[in-house]
């Protein structure tokens, strides 16, 4: 029993031995970093041109198709069992198309993400080296890693500022070309 106590502490020594070498650490929360920064605010504002009608077609589909459903349960017991059935299946196909249009609308916002991830991510890369290397700090971490750290650590705001500047030297614009 002692020796897996020792063990235990001693895997917990080596395991934090890194941790404890790392120097200034700095945490980023990236939903922050993501609604704050110029290109985090471009990715929204690219999304909701692209699909926010859509989607906005699609939730007031989905609403009425709901207020069909409900008109329908009310209506079932007055209904034959031949208007019933003709009622359901009209439904049935209703609720399928609007889940085809869900799904093709799904692939596509995957799509978009799928080509503007990978150039806020470099974007990210670099605007954390430059900030790190001019703030002496040697890891920044993502909030959402960390369970509890000191507020004097959060580094998001400079962040933001740096990203804002990887993205005006890059052009302020995402390459698109690769979305379906």
């Amino acid at each position: 029993m002692i020796r897996k106590i020792v063990a235990a502490l001693a895997l917990c020594l080596v395991c934090t031995s890194p941790a404890l070498a790392a120097g200034k650490i700095g945490v980023v929360d990236i939903l922050a970093l993501r609604s704050q920064s110029l290109p985090g605010q471009e990715i929204a504002k690219q999304g909701q041109a692209m699909f926010g009608n859509e989607r906005s077609q699609l939730e007031a589909q989905l609403t009425a198709l709901n207020k069909k459903a409900e008109d329908f349960n009310k209506q079932a017991p007055a209904l034959s069992e031949k208007a019933r059935a003709e009622k359901a299946q009209e439904i049935q196909s209703a609720a399928a198309d609007l889940d085809s249009k869900r799904t093709a609308l799904t692939q596509r916002m995957a799509s978009f993400d799928q080509v503007v991830t990978p150039q806020i991510q470099s974007m990210l890369r670099t605007a954390c080296a430059a900030f790190a290397k001019k703030n002496n700090y040697d890891l920044i971490l993502d909030r959402a890693a960390v369970l509890y750290t000191e507020d004097a650590s959060d580094v998001t705001a400079g962040l933001v500022e740096e990203l804002n500047k990887a993205w005006k030297a890059q052009g302020s614009k995402y390459n698109l070309a690769g979305v379906k």
